[in-house]
């Protein structure tokens, strides 16, 4: 054998290990045959190359040459074959065409074309190739650009490094395969075989890559025969090295024949000890220690076997204790584990579980028996807590349950370095624990702490799967709706399958204050908490300020602030207070709280924590919707709900009224010389004095009760369960106080109100709000500033003949027109409007129609409105009046009819207004009509306006009192006055009060000295 011959040899060689462990595999599929058949051509290509260059069979060399020579390209497509079906499941035309190339190869090289000459010389070979080995070697080079093309795809496909490396590394087999063909043409490998270097490195790399892709179970293989190759070799060693001692020493030589008769023998009782071994040790165990050897054997049964079908880790603690207890017939075990909030280590599971103890085991997890076990990973005694220094500094409470609870004996288990949990022992049965059992069960945890750790860590993620499960669940219900209190009760549902929840609520900062959008009780109720209170001193400010949550566990005991106060007076217990944060901004809080004391675990309070986080992005759109949705619904001017909100509260309200059957009123509010006021100050303080009743009408209303801006200066107020008369009381308070704070602000503007109810003046909305809109129009129509009933507006507008557009122009043309005149006389400022209140009553005492009614409000407004062509001097004289002066003032009814006759809508208002001077006996002016001459509009207007001059202040005169204006008016009956009418007039006088103030009309009336 020479040099030369070596390196083919060690080639082969190098297959035969793969080839082994392919053949023992036994599991083969078409990629293991491909890779089989690639192995026999490498080791076949490379014995035929050992014997080639060898000394042995010189007469064939030719023969052998030609086999190594086709051995090469064989197995080369053979490899390509390989790679190209391991990662595309198919060889393709690229295998077909090299199967074809190297059948032709070998039919040139059996018919001697290839290669034309062959000398061999010792070991080198000297060929000469001649043109149709390059022809076929042109025609082969089409497989490694195939081949690199598909590798370099993978390994820029690839997902997995694994997967990268084993494409890379095929791809450097690919390069050496054609480094070695390329070698084989040059002159050196004619005396040296330089292509099997590649071969010898190709099945290092080869073997590399298919343990990494995992085709073959290489690693247990592999192991299984190097361990038993070792053992026998480390036995043959000592056995051999033996008999080398006894030759050298005692000059012993054996024979042969006892030398390998002697090997066999030991081989064999080494095979029955390893059989025999266990068996004799579990015998001898069985009858040292039959009182406990059963129980013993069923933990060593559960350790060895039973941990292989345990898929939870209560599965893993409920099949090691019971048998533990048994083994070391001990009366109680516990296993402590961390706590997941904490990392506390806590009872987990006990047996026997029925045998509770008084109080929870809690092990800190900076406590020195967790750095003891940590540290020196052996079992810790009770006596061990009480003698050595190191656990002087034990809390109290933890020194006192560990006492009361007599655990004798702690156990570590301790994995990666880690203290996974802590097996506790209490006292025997019957007896101490002795050393080998305290050594038996160190051997036991030891065992099945890597178990636990897994089973730990898969509990762990179950949980968080399951919590997080939980937490996707319920932030999905409060993000299907915009509304919280709509899935606020499935929400608190859900969340009480993990916690204990008996109220809950969700509370908002709204700037200063509190609001609840949320609230939740399972016993029913309604909020507990005042809706807009105070945001100072509430435990919503204090999470919302630390950002982190309060845990009140007994509120008996302890309750720091308002709302758990409240709670206990409910019944509460504990209570979880958790913050609303959002972009880092606390908006409010989340409320759990239980009838229990110490409801919630830390591992609970962490899940509320994270789902309060969670679900406040939720909250805080809802929140940003609901206030998008009430400035939606909401009068920017006026802060009222504006109209859009009365159409669907009005349907709602009578929608909800209809089911439980009570009564509801509807209120039209419209300003009285609103228009006149814009015309004078401008839209801008117009705005302002909008702004302002808005507040007026928000501050007189019942709590129940909701005001909106119907539409410019109308406004509408809805009353649930309300009657009409409890109605008009409400009305008159609001009118009253428009009123009052109308005269502070010296401005004309006053309300006239509709009030219509339901069902009795309309069944649906529509019916409704036509019904109050004809009352609203009634009461301007007969002089404003009053209320009316739908049953007092018998006539639309419509029946006289002008729209409602029409109409609101002469009602403001009437208004500007009794406001120029009362500008002029400070003295009767107010004069005119207190004289229409008086008359319209009158009017409605005589049982007038509605129609007759308006037209002596309006006459009433206007009666004085021909003074305004007459000299302040003459209208302000503090003295009596001359001659001159006095015809002056007589001409203002004449003056008047000739400016109101250019409004043709109030030509009915003309005769009231000529004749309200007229006297019963004739003595009048400016016609000096008599009696029933008069026009019946007008009498009711002289009795109007004299009972109001006489009650106001005059420059020539201090005001009547009542007891002397009513006895002037009886007085003066049938002389000045239609005496029918003062007897009508007297009775409701008490009851009017054209003012506006909340006194009665006559202030003056009490008899007093100088009146």
């Amino acid at each position: 054998m020479n040099i030369e011959s070596v390196l083919p040899l060690v080639a082969a060689l190098a297959y035969i290990p793969l080839l082994l462990i392919l053949v023992v595999h036994k599991q083969w599929h078409k990629q293991q045959v491909l890779l089989l058949l690639y192995l026999v051509f490498a080791v076949l290509w490379g014995l035929a190359t050992f014997l080639l260059r060898s000394d042995y069979l010189v007469d064939y060399k030719v023969v052998l040459f030609k086999i190594a020579f086709c051995g090469l390209p064989l197995t080369a497509v053979q490899l390509y074959y390989f790679m190209m079906y391991y990662y595309r499941q198919s060889g393709g035309i690229g295998a077909k065409i090299g199967y074809g190339l190297v059948a032709l190869l070998i039919f040139l090289v059996a018919t001697g074309v290839i290669p034309r000459t062959v000398n061999m010389v010792g070991s080198s070979v000297q060929l000469d190739f001649g043109w149709a080995f390059y022809a076929v070697l042109l025609a082969f080079s089409i497989l490694p650009v195939l081949a690199f093309y598909y590798l370099f795809n993978k390994i820029r496909e690839a997902k997995d490094a694994q997967s990268r490396e084993t494409a890379v590394l095929l791809f450097i087999c690919g390069i050496l395969i054609i480094i070695g063909i390329l070698a084989g043409l040059t002159p050196l490998a004619s005396r040296f075989p330089v292509t099997h270097f590649t071969n010898l490195f190709n099945a290092c790399i080869l073997t590399c890559a298919i343990a990494r892709s995992e085709l073959l179970n290489i690693t247990f293989l592999a192991r299984r025969l190097i361990a038993w190759i070792l053992l026998v070799a480390v036995g043959l060693f000592f056995y051999l090295g033996l008999y080398g001692i006894l030759h050298f020493a005692l000059d012993f030589t054996p024979r042969t024949f006892a030398l390998v008769t002697a090997t066999i023998g030991a081989i064999a009782v080494g095979i029955i000890f390893v059989l025999l071994r266990d068996t004799i040790v579990l015998r001898v165990d069985r009858l040292l220690r039959h009182p406990r050897y059963n129980y013993r054997e069923e933990l060593a049964d559960f350790v060895r076997t039973g941990l292989n079908g345990v898929f939870s880790l209560r599965e893993f603690c409920q099949g090691l204790l019971p048998p533990l207890i048994r083994a070391m017939n001990c009366q109680q075990a516990f296993i402590l584990l961390p706590e997941t909030a904490t990392a506390d280590y806590i009872i987990a599971f006990q047996e026997p579980q029925t045998q509770n103890i008084e109080n929870n085991i809690r092990i800190r997890k900076d406590s020195p028996i967790v750095r003891w076990l940590l540290t020196e990973k052996r079992y810790l005694t009770r006596d061990d807590l009480t003698i050595l220094p190191v656990f002087q500094g034990i809390w109290h409470d933890e020194q006192h349950d560990l006492k009361k609870s007599g655990i004798e004996l702690f156990f570590p288990f301790i994995s990666r370095n880690n203290l996974v949990g802590i097996l506790a022992l209490t006292a025997k049965r019957s007896g101490k624990y002795l050393p080998e059992d305290v050594s038996y069960m160190e051997g036991i945890t030891s065992q099945v702490a890597m178990n636990l750790e897994k089973e730990c860590l898969q509990e762990e993620l179950r949980n968080s799967e399951q919590e997080l499960s939980l937490i996707n669940r319920l932030t999905a219900v409060m993000t299907s709706s915009l509304n919280i209190d709509e899935v606020y009760d499935t929400f608190v549902a859900g969340l009480s399958g993990v916690v204990d929840v008996d109220i809950a609520s969700v509370a908002l900062v709204d700037r200063e204050s509190v609001t609840y959008p949320a609230f939740y009780s399972r016993e029913g109720g309604g909020l507990l908490f005042e809706d807009g209170m105070s945001l100072e001193g509430t435990a919503t400010e204090s999470v919302v300020d630390n950002k982190s949550s309060i845990y009140e566990p007994d509120l008996a005991r302890d309750a720091m602030f308002m709302e758990s106060r409240k709670l206990l007076e409910q019944g509460i217990m504990a209570v979880v207070y958790l913050p609303l944060i959002t972009k880092s901004v606390g908006i409010g809080s989340l409320t759990i709280a239980s009838k229990r004391r110490e409801a919630y675990k830390p591992a609970q309070i962490n899940l509320l924590e994270r789902l309060a986080f969670q679900i406040s992005t939720s909250i805080a759109n809802a929140q940003l919707y609901s206030m998008a949705e009430q400035r939606a619904r909401v009068d920017e001017l006026t802060r009222l709900f504006n109209r859009r909100h009365f159409n669907e509260s009005i349907t709602l309200e009578m929608s909800r009224h209809s089911r439980y059957g009570s009564m509801l009123s509807l209120l039209f509010i419209d300003l009285d010389s609103f228009k006149a006021y814009n015309d004078s100050y401008g839209h801008s303080p117009g705005d302002k004095l909008l702004a302002h009743i808005g507040r007026i009408l928000k501050n007189s209303l019942r709590g129940v009760d909701m005001a909106y801006r119907y539409g410019g200066d109308e406004f509408a107020i809805i009353m649930p369960h309300t009657s009409g008369d409890d109605a008009y009381v409400v009305a008159e308070r609001v009118r009253k106080a428009v009123g009052n704070e109308m005269r502070q602000k010296n401005t004309d503007v006053t309300i006239s109100l509709g009030l219509a109810s339901w069902p009795s003046d309309g069944l649906t909305p529509a019916d409704l709000i036509n019904a109050a809109d004809k009352a609203l129009y009634y009461a301007k129509r007969t002089g404003g500033n009053r209320t009316c009933r739908v049953s007092q507006a018998v006539a639309s507008l419509n029946d006289q003949g002008t729209t409602v557009e029409g109409e609101q122009e002469t009602l403001d043309t009437i208004y500007a027109l009794a406001a120029t005149i009362e500008a002029r006389d400070p003295y009767t400022y107010g004069h005119s409007r207190k004289v229409r209140t008086y008359a319209v009553a009158l009017a409605e005492a005589l049982n007038l129609p509605p129609d007759k009614v308006a037209t002596v409000g309006h006459a009433a407004l206007l009666h004085d409105i021909g003074k305004i062509g007459i000299y302040d001097e003459v209208l302000n004289k503090p003295g009596k009046l001359n001659i001159y002066e006095t015809n002056l003032v007589k001409t203002h009814p004449e003056l008047s009819k000739a400016i109101v006759a250019h409004v043709p809508s109030l030509t009915l208002c003309l005769p009231a207004i000529l004749h309200h001077h007229e006297k019963w006996d004739g003595t009048g002016y400016p016609s000096g009509l008599k009696g029933e001459a008069i026009p019946f509009e007008a009498r009711i207007l002289a009795i109007a306006d004299a009972f109001d001059a006489m009650t106001s202040l005059r420059p020539y005169r201090a005001p009547l009192s009542y007891k002397e204006a009513v006895e002037e008016l009886q007085r003066c009956a049938g002389e000045q006055f239609d005496p029918w009418m003062v007897e009508t007039f007297l009775p409701i006088a008490l009851t009017v009060t054209p003012d506006g103030d909340e006194d009665a009309v006559f202030p003056h009336s009490t008899e007093q000295s100088g009146d």
